[in-house]
């Protein structure tokens, strides 16, 4: 019974482990703002924030690829859709 219970738990923690790998990460607030970059400064710092998503992303779309391709897909399709509302932004296009 004790060996039963030490395969469940390590089973549980694996596959926790495994899930908490592909965490989608947050979305950087700076990037989809409806108002304009106060300053250069904040647009470069909102800028650097959008290439660290950017690796995050890429991260959270490499897990995903060998359980769903649709998933995959989905995750580089809604960094991209941050990366053109960031872009829009820094322009001054603004929705």
């Amino acid at each position: 019974m004790n060996g039963v219970f030490w395969l469940a738990f390590i089973t549980f923690v694996g596959a926790t482990g495994a899930f908490a790998a592909c965490s989608r990460p947050e979305v950087p607030a700076c990037a989809i703002a409806r108002v304009p970059f106060e300053t250069d400064l904040a647009a470069d710092n909102c800028r650097k924030e959008m290439l660290e998503f950017r690796d995050q992303m890429e991260a959270f779309a490499s897990c995903l690829a060998p359980t769903s391709a649709d998933d995959e897909k989905a995750a580089r399709e809604a960094y991209e859709d941050v990366r053109v509302r960031f872009n829009k932004r820094a322009r001054g296009e603004l929705e």
